[in-house]
């Protein structure tokens, strides 16, 4: 008999599935990038929606003292764990990005993996720089990555995006897409958990809206907390100009005093 698992708005019902779904479906070494940037900053990092630490335990690895921070209890309950398989022991932060509940300045913040695209309200956008801006030490940047927009079209069936081995089994998704009025994106995805014998387990589904962002938005929300756009770099470093790209990542300085 078919259980649906969980049903939500949120990240919270695919924490066990996470890295699986959305961390094998990054195309670059993102990772990579960031450490090299973290390393080259030093001091303290702060990573926004860490989830259940993709990044921050490559971080942790090197010795880079980053904390990590999340909405979801749920992917933080699951990185603590991940990362307990390489005997580290995280500081982690359950907080929303636009009210960060942490003590203390950084060097470097992070907003990797389009993070942005979910404060779908510009105002909303520009408010999280101004918050985020104040927690940067004298002369720390802060870090903001997103999809390069492409042209979307809705579709009213759910289209299978893969199937994975998964933990023993095989995860699939399924996905449809509403192209908004507004210029939002609602995503809907479906997920199915098979075993071995290709028997359902499980089932998620969640619910999300995003709105794309260029670099030149990116950039203006810097601005806009007084930070000063230091770089742009496309496909993390991969290209080193707009034309064909998909992600886009801003760097963002605040001022030496």
């Amino acid at each position: 008999m078919n259980r649906p698992l969980a049903t939500g708005t949120g990240y919270d019902a695919i924490a066990d599935v996470y890295a699986t779904d959305m961390g094998r479906s990054m195309p670059f070494d993102d990772i990579a990038w960031y450490r090299e940037l973290c390393l080259r900053e030093g001091g303290r990092v702060l990573e926004l929606g860490c989830g259940t630490g993709r990044i921050l335990i490559e971080l942790l690895r090197v010795g880079i003292d980053a904390t990590g921070a999340d909405r979801s209890l749920q992917m933080l309950e699951r990185l603590r764990r991940d990362a307990a398989k390489y005997t580290l022991l995280p500081a982690v932060l359950q907080m929303d990005v636009v009210a960060p509940a942490v003590r203390g300045l950084f060097r470097t913040v992070l907003m990797p993996y389009s993070l942005i695209t979910y404060l779908h309200e510009p105002a909303a956008a520009r408010h999280a720089m101004s918050v985020l801006a104040a927690l940067l030490e004298p002369g720390g940047c802060l870090v903001l990555d997103a999809f390069v927009p492409q042209q979307v079209e809705s579709f009213a069936e759910f289209r299978r995006d893969y199937r994975r081995e998964h933990e023993g089994g095989f995860l699939e998704r399924h996905k449809r897409i509403t192209a908004n009025v507004d210029g939002t994106n609602r995503i809907e995805r479906h997920y199915t958990l098979r075993d071995t014998s290709d028997v359902v387990v499980s089932e998620i589904s969640t619910d999300e809206t995003i709105r794309p962002y260029h670099a030149i938005d990116l950039a203006e929300f810097g601005v806009s907390a007084d930070l000063m756009v230091e770089s742009i770099h496309w496909d993390y470093g991969l290209r080193t100009h707009a034309e064909g790209a998909r992600f886009a990542t801003v760097v963002l300085r605040s001022p030496e005093t």
